[in-house]
Order: C-alpha cells, then structure tokens, then sequence
C-alpha cells in the first residue's frame, strides 16, 4: 500500500520538520529545524504559524498553552492564537522538557567542542507563567525524563548514571541501577516504565536488570506486554520479558512509535535512514507482520495517539494517518492484490487448456 497516499492529511512546514506533537483533540503542533511554529486544528486547518529563536526539537501542551524548546529557549505560548507568553533562555541548549503537576521541568546541558563531552547540565523547573522556582546542576547529562507513581524519573549519564527521582515535595532522590552504564532512552505505561542503556541494558523503575541486548540502545518504547527497542546497529527487537517475539534488521532507526490498532492490535510505526535513502514501515506490534511500507526522506518526528500517526519529514512534509482511513486502504489493497492472483491463476488454466 502506497502510505503517503493513504495519509488523512499532508501538510508543509517549508522547512525541514525537527518535532511534531498531537495533542489529546488530535491537534496538531509541529516545529522546524529553522524554528518555524505552526499549529493546525483537528480537522486540519491552519490555525497559526509563527517564528521560534531556533530549532525546535520538543512540544507538550497542557491546557491553554503549548510549550517548546527553541535553541537555548524554553518558550510558552497562547496554543489558540500562537502568541507568546514568555521565553526563557537556559544556560546551554534546551535538550527536552516535561510537563508535571502545574509546572516545567527542562533539560539543558553545555558541551565542550574540544573535549567532546558534555561539561555541565541542569534541570530547571518552572511555574507555567515563566517564574524560575529553582535550578538544579550537575555533571551528569539527563537524557530522558519521564512520569511515573506520582513523581518524575531522569535518566542519567556519566559519572553518576542511575536515575534521579523527584517527588511530588521535589525531594531528590538518586537511585542506582544494576548496571554502569549511561541512561539513553526510557518510555512509560500506566503498569510500568522501562530505561535502554548505552551497553544494550534494559532496566525497570528501581535499577533492575530487565534484560540485555546485544547493542546500544537508541530507543525502547514500553507495551501492555514487554517493549521494543531500536539498537544502535539498526535491529528492531520486541520482547516479552527476556523471549524475542520479533526482530529486524535493516538501517538506522531514526524514528519509532506505537500507534492506533488494525484487526485488534497496535501498530508499530518506524523510519529508517541509510545516509540518503529513507524508509517508513508500519507493522502489527504484536507479529511483526509488516502491513505497509513507503520509500521516503529521512524521518525526524513522530506523535501517536489512540485514533492518528503524525511523521515529521526533513523534506519538510507532515503526513497524518487515520485509524479508519488506514484501515479501509489496507482492505482495499489487499482485496485488490488477492483478485489480482485469482485473475492471473485463472488465465494461466485458459492458457493451458488452450496448449493441449
């Protein structure tokens, strides 16, 4: 099935795309790798587009406003009108940010060109009208921050590595793991929250060892049962516990998600990139069975929710895929390709009874 064909909605960014967020409405927010900002409605429709201090890599909303980072920035904006509310530069890039309770918690760090390390991070945490409550610095970089039992978990990398918890009185509490081995990724479920580690480690919320890959680990996405993880050798592996259900190998593993269901069960949402040639496939989670692949440009962004797929390309379009749209393609493709074969399979027996 030709996916971009099969897409709801195709829009521009008129730059090359850098995050794309939909909201709980399936609204859609997406930013440029120049710092364009556009907001379209969930019937896709152009609600505003306005211009950002940098490349915006991250965006939440929460009620009334969307928040992104831009650069140094961490940026708070009317999300009906795009009007900004209040920005405020960090001390080094704004890496991430994370939404909890009624306030902001960012993620910068400072990196040293010559030593090719990161030299000093920070979690900064803010109320939602742009006051600075407190700063916390450190050594180690967070590269993932996520919610989970009413508190807030970062995963950390060197020298400390672990996890840094915060609870709902901001205490900070570190928490070892089983493992000396930097915090690379980290996805949550409702059940649990799972952490990839730099030397193929998986591990859960008090440091355990889950399991262990056979390569770094460059994403993991958490399901109702196991995860699956992208490794830095290009394998796509889903697990359940320590049993490999499924794997793939392929190039690198740019983008991954898990999106609305087909027949019953999720899908599995990735893009791939060879240096020049790209690659979005979509798969039953559960199976691996691929339903639908497309040759593309690179993939930068992915936003899932229960009813919409949203990819940000570096080509600078969007493509939005609907559960039922997706749904009746897949049908009719198949129903073509399977008449196809009866037509085909019929003219091979006239074309043998006519060489008797």
């Amino acid at each position: 099935m030709d996916l971009f064909t099969a897409a709801w909605m195709t829009r521009s960014m008129d730059e090359a795309v850098a995050a794309v967020f939909l909201d709980e409405d399936e609204q859609l927010f997406a930013g440029g790798w120049n710092g364009r900002f556009k907001h379209w409605n969930a019937e896709g429709d152009l609600l505003w587009s306005t211009q950002l201090n940098d490349r915006i890599s991250v965006i939440f909303r929460k009620g009334d406003h969307v928040f992104a980072t831009a650069g140094l920035h961490v940026t708070c904006l009317q999300a009906n009108t795009g009007e900004k509310v209040w920005s405020y530069a960090l001390e080094g890039s704004a890496d991430s940010l994370i939404l909890y309770g009624k306030k902001m918690y960012a993620i910068s760090s400072v990196y040293d060109i010559e030593h090719n390390d990161f030299l000093e991070s920070a979690i900064w945490c803010f109320s939602f009208d742009g006051t600075l409550e407190w700063v916390h610095k450190m050594d180690e970089r967070p590269w993932v921050a996520l919610e989970f039992e009413n508190h807030l978990l970062f995963g950390l990398g060197r020298p400390k590595c672990g996890l840094l918890k915060l609870n709902e009185d901001e205490e900070r509490l570190h928490i070892s793991t089983n493992v000396d081995s930097p915090i690379t990724s980290g996805s949550s479920s409702s059940e649990r929250v799972l952490f990839g580690h730099a030397d193929g480690t998986v591990s859960n919320a008090k440091g355990d060892v889950v399991h262990i890959e056979d390569a770094s680990i460059e994403d993991i996405r958490t399901l109702k049962e196991g995860y699956v993880v992208a490794l830095e050798n290009g394998e796509l592996v889903r697990r359940i516990d320590a049993e490999k259900v499924w794997s793939f190998e392929g190039e690198l593993v740019t983008i991954q998600a898990v999106g609305f269901t087909f027949d019953g069960e999720d899908t599995h949402w990735s893009g791939r990139w060879s240096g020049s040639n790209g690659e979005l496939q979509v798969r039953n989670c559960d199976t691996g069975e691929l339903l639908a692949e497309e040759s593309c440009t690179r993939c930068e962004s992915v936003s899932a929710t229960a009813n919409r797929v949203a990819v940000g390309f570096q080509n600078g379009q969007i493509h939005v895929w609907e559960a039922g749209m997706f749904e009746r393609r897949l049908r009719n493709k198949n129903a073509e390709q399977k008449q196809s074969v009866r037509h085909s399979d019929l003219q091979n027996k006239l074309r043998a009874l006519r060489e008797r």
